[in-house]
């Protein structure tokens, strides 16, 4: 396929079209882009002098999956430690090979997720990890979309946390692609002064804040035995950390109380099923919090908890086991996890795409329903979510230019990233 510049005027004609605000959820029509952006979107486009049309063949055009948390270079560490507890995985393990990770390795373990990104139809993320120079630069030169955390560190950086903080937000910059979060890991591995220091810093310059919290009954139990009784969300309210949009990786033990404070302030969720259900952290109170009115978003997590960047996958898990964590099978639908996985996430951050929609950031994939499994083509939006696999997506676009297609990376060189994640998984395990 001829690579589509950012800047050419697409067509897609003959598409199913995901639209989760109608009552169908699909339709039949056309859908252009004009840049970076969609120009039209209904039964017919006009007649126009196209720089590419693209026949979709009566299969699925959707917007892009919006995966909201992940460590993307933890793909290095794939398959590390399995069958553990989060506290021995993480503490025993993860951390250890992560402090002999040279800024060179995390650049081409960015490298590796975005081509695992690209081929599952992902095309923004948050992005939670270090060496953000590295980071940036593989995300610029892969042209992936994504919010890039950055926060405290335990590592020596040579200057004060509040200086650390300002040199990386300005290194990561605010732009259509790439925009900056305050990454605050978590409250077991951060003190009260950082945190604070993370608050007025953001305030100061108008940031989003984000977090993992509540992910296991050790880091509650530790919370109100160290803060006179008071579970992480109300810890974080005393400290202002949701006086800003917020939003909170895994709460996957929280009670109605801590629900509401997430409910009461402009504080979004990333749920990552698959890393709470291999790391026996536990099932998040989806449903609950849908009741609450709270932005429900789904992320990865990181390779090396989960092992994959599968949305598919998270969507499944996401839908049956709010099932069965209350034993109801009518709750969390279809229609509600596909908007999880692309609106509400585009939502939580910040970004003005997640919709096939006249105006929006023309993030669009193309899924393969001529597969036996889509079969019968009778419930398609359902098929999307219970039936549907990352190998299905064929065409991946981000800003309006074509990254992925049937199975070839446009901007990446495969060969040279798998051969550096193999010589690097090799010296971080001697």
């Amino acid at each position: 396929m001829t690579q589509i510049g950012v800047f050419m005027k697409v067509l897609f004609k003959n598409a199913k079209i995901l639209r989760l605000d109608f009552d169908e959820g699909l339709f039949d029509g056309d859908v252009v882009v004009n840049g970076n952006l969609i120009e039209f979107v209904g039964p017919k486009a006009p007649e126009d002098n196209y720089d590419k049309i693209i026949d979709v063949k009566g299969n699925i055009l959707m917007p892009g999956f919006v995966d909201t948390h992940c460590h993307t270079a933890m793909t290095l560490l794939r398959g590390l430690k399995d069958d553990a507890q989060l506290n021995e995985w993480l503490f025993d393990n993860i951390i250890p090979t992560e402090a002999k990770l040279k800024p060179s390795d995390v650049y081409w373990g960015q490298k590796l997720g975005i081509l695992e990104y690209l081929a599952a139809g992902i095309t923004t993320i948050e992005e939670g990890y270090f060496y953000n120079e590295e980071i940036v630069k593989a995300m610029k030169e892969s042209k992936l979309r994504g919010r890039i955390g950055f926060g405290p560190t335990t590592r020596d950086v040579g200057m004060s946390n509040m200086d650390y903080l300002k040199s990386q937000y300005e290194m990561i910059g605010d732009s259509d692609l790439i925009k900056p979060v305050c990454f605050i890991h978590a409250i077991y591995t951060t003190d009260d002064k950082s945190i604070m220091e993370c608050v007025d810093f953001t305030a100061k310059h108008n940031i989003p804040r984000s977090i993992h919290l509540s992910e296991t009954l050790k880091e509650v139990g530790d919370c109100t035995v160290e803060h006179n009784q008071k579970t992480p969300p109300q810890y974080l309210e005393d400290l202002g950390f949701f006086d800003r949009p917020a939003l909170c990786y895994h709460c996957v033990h929280m009670d109605k109380d801590d629900l509401q404070i997430l409910a009461d302030y402009d504080a979004s969720v990333s749920t990552c099923p698959s890393s709470n259900i291999k790391l026996a952290s536990g099932i998040a109170p989806i449903y609950a919090m849908q009741n609450k009115g709270i932005n429900v978003t789904i992320g990865t997590d990181g390779v090396a908890s989960n092992n994959s960047l599968d949305m598919f996958k998270e969507m499944f898990l996401v839908a049956t086991l709010s099932k069965v964590n209350i034993y109801n099978a009518e709750v969390v639908k279809a229609k509600e996890v596909l908007a999880m996985a692309t609106i509400n996430g585009a939502k939580a951050l910040g970004f003005n795409s997640g919709e096939i929609k006249v105006g929006k950031l023309a993030d669009i994939i193309l899924i393969d329903i001529n597969k036996p499994h889509f079969y019968p083509h009778s419930n398609l939006l359902s098929h999307l979510v219970y039936s549907a696999k990352s190998s299905d997506v064929y065409l991946t676009m981000v800003n309006g230019e074509v990254l992925y297609h049937n199975g070839e990376f446009l901007n990446e060189n495969k060969e040279l990233i798998y051969k550096k994640a193999n010589e690097i998984r090799e010296r971080l395990t001697k």
